[in-house]
């Protein structure tokens, strides 16, 4: 029994498994605030389902389906219910695709439909070329015609499609975007398709709902109209920790559906809560209370600082953390010298201002500086596709800790054993080539500079080190491609960039989307706590950012005829999306808070803050902290 299914009993624990213990299968949705244990009743409800209904699920073989937004989250839920066999933890994608993939008939036929829509889109460019268009761009749209051409042709004879990272249709590779297209059509479209997820998963729980794409929502949604009192349909969620755009928010109950609201918070101490609590008040109006027992509970502390807009921000953030550690009551608020010990846990709007300070900024702007870029999320994840030889294969070749390791030998010995397995090959050759390779790498990868990510890159593909993406092309085979005058996709640029960029940047990076730098973004701690935590509100540093704006939040700065527009039509506006990552950014404080605002009217900013944000207490400004106030 895990820690979490032992856990005590909330109100909202109780009332989950009376909806639960109803004959009558229906739909509900919880509402839990942060710091609730919102995953701890998502585990609770599972264990209970699996413990009494298991001979019936036995019987019928079926299962209890549990869709999480991560694969960390579903092997860490995985993990709680023990690995139960009646339980399945899966992502959405994952999920979708356990569905749809006998349907191997539809999947072709969308596949065939998306690559003669691109085709019919370029044929039709070509018919009405305008007056001294480029004869590059004309062979290359020829180019790209007669590419989708045999892929659609090679696309009608796969056997059997898949789904991977990469997407090749010729081979029959599908990505991300795919499976969740075609997965959420098929459950709409094919009623047999819904009565087989019925049928297998009686329950079906969804963690994150609130960053669930809607049209996962609306299938879901399908699938229990399709088996009214068949299935129980269960979201675990909190509309104010809604991050990303695409997510559907708060879930619209279905006539019959019960609502269960988790109020308490077991993470922050007093004095957080209370910002928590301010921060939420203007939004849905929950107000969180203390989970623990009043003995337990903690009192805490937090600063606000309002500190100028100015060429020197990074030297006044640096003498507020320097005045954190002289007047806290939690330790030292800057790095020391272990990396583990690193201070407070700096939290920021967005990941450009973390690349510029943290060394990656050229990285950063190659996979988000081009419109409608597919790359964005998954790069601020770590899981983009052009970084895998990096990441899976070149940084832990030249990782001095790595050198011997077994992991290394492992995957030199499987690169050797495929040279060797070419008819004719020398042993001692081979083995002499790989070490040139490797050596050859290392030092390309130390001495970094202009355009040594695809040095690196074409030297690996060289030696044979891995097996490279087809769309690896352009950066493979710079010559083969049309030259900047041409216009290129924003795929196509993007790796243009990433391989003009510096090897050194790639360390820097993968430091900081591994947590082993002290800075991170709200999008990237949603759910994780920290016993400082230090928010930095900087709206000019942000200024690419234009969705949030903390000085319109504040009333600092006026609303733009757009915000109002929104508003009035009940759309999300700036303040609704600011308002919930400020939410998510000060919830993640265990013990300590301190918040920096960088404004350039200080005194106006200051006099929003105290009215909006603090309850009790004063705002400090530079000149407080230079006086050592």
């Amino acid at each position: 029994m895990t820690s979490r299914v032992a856990a005590p009993d909330t109100a909202a624990d109780i009332a989950l498994r009376e909806v639960l213990d109803r004959c009558e299968r229906r739909g509900f949705v919880v509402v839990a605030g942060a710091g609730s244990g919102k995953t701890t009743s998502l585990v609770k409800a599972l264990d209970h389902v699996a413990v009494s209904r298991g001979p019936r699920l036995r019987a019928r073989t079926q299962q209890v389906a549990c869709i999480t937004y991560t694969s960390v989250a579903a092997e860490e839920i995985a993990a709680d219910v023990g690995h139960n066999p009646l339980v399945s933890v899966s992502t959405i994608h994952s999920f979708l695709w356990s569905l749809i993939r006998p349907f191997q008939r539809d999947i072709r036929a969308y596949v065939i439909r998306k690559l003669e829509a691109k085709a019919e889109e370029i044929a039709s460019k070509q018919d009405s070329y305008p007056k001294g268009t480029q004869r590059r761009t004309i062979e290359k749209d020829a180019g790209d015609l007669q590419r989708l051409r045999r892929q659609i042709e090679a696309a009608v004879s796969v056997e059997k499609f898949q789904y991977g990272y990469g997407i090749d249709y010729g081979t029959g590779s599908l990505g991300h975007g795919d499976v969740m297209k075609i997965g959420t059509e098929l459950i709409i479209g094919k009623p047999l398709l819904a009565q087989i997820a019925a049928q297998q998963y009686p329950y079906i729980f969804v963690d994150e709902s609130q960053d669930t794409f809607a049209e996962v929502v609306k299938a879901l949604k399908h699938i229990y109209t399709q088996d009214v009192g068949g299935i129980c349909l269960g979201f675990f969620g909190d509309p104010m920790q809604q991050i990303y755009q695409r997510g559907v928010g708060a879930i619209e109950l279905e006539p019959g559906w019960d609502r269960i609201q988790k109020p308490e918070n077991f993470r922050s101490s007093r004095r957080v809560l209370q910002i928590v609590n301010q921060v939420r008040s203007k939004a849905d109006g929950l107000i969180q209370v203390p989970g623990r027992k009043p003995s337990e509970q903690r009192e805490g502390e937090c600063f606000v600082f309002v500190l100028p807009a100015d060429e020197r921000r990074t030297e006044s953030l640096n003498q507020a953390r320097r005045w954190l550690s002289q007047h806290s009551t939690n330790g030292a608020w800057t790095p020391g010298t272990d990396i583990e010990d690193d201070g407070a846990k700096i939290l920021i709007i967005m990941h450009r201002m973390a690349a510029a300070r943290l060394g990656f900024l050229q990285l950063f702007s190659a996979f988000h500086d081009y419109r409608d870029n597919a790359l964005k999320d998954a790069f601020d994840d770590g899981t983009a596709w052009p970084l895998r030889p990096f990441d899976e294969l070149i940084l832990p070749l030249c990782a001095p800790e790595n050198e011997g390791s077994p992991a290394m030998v492992s995957v030199l010995r499987d690169h050797i054993d495929r040279e060797l397995a070419v008819p004719g090959a020398d042993p001692r050759t081979v083995l002499a080539t790989t070490r040139a390779a490797v050596s050859q790498i290392k030092s390309t990868m130390m001495a970094g500079g202009a355009d040594s990510v695809g040095k690196v890159l074409r030297l690996a593909a060289k030696y044979g080190l891995y097996n490279p993406d087809p769309r690896f092309s352009i950066i493979l085979d710079p010559d083969s491609v049309d030259d900047d005058d041409a216009p290129a996709s924003p795929v196509q640029a993007t790796l243009k960039a990433f391989a003009a960029c510096d090897t050194r940047q790639l360390e820097n990076y993968y430091s900081y989307i591994h947590q082993q730098s002290p800075y991170s973004t709200q999008h990237g701690t949603k759910g994780s706590e920290f016993s400082k935590v230090l928010v930095i509100l900087d709206d000019e540093e942000a200024s690419r950012f234009t969705l949030y704006s903390y000085e319109k939040l504040f009333g600092i700065k006026d609303l733009s005829a757009r915000d109002l527009e929104h508003q009035a039509s009940g759309k999300d506006s700036v303040l609704e999306r600011t308002r919930r990552l400020l939410y998510v950014c000060v919830s993640r404080a265990v013990e300590s808070l301190a918040i920096v605002i960088f404004a350039h009217d200080i005194e106006a900013a200051k006099a929003a803050v105290e009215t909006d944000l603090l309850i009790d207490g004063k705002a400090l400004t530079l000149a407080n902290i230079s006086l050592g106030g």
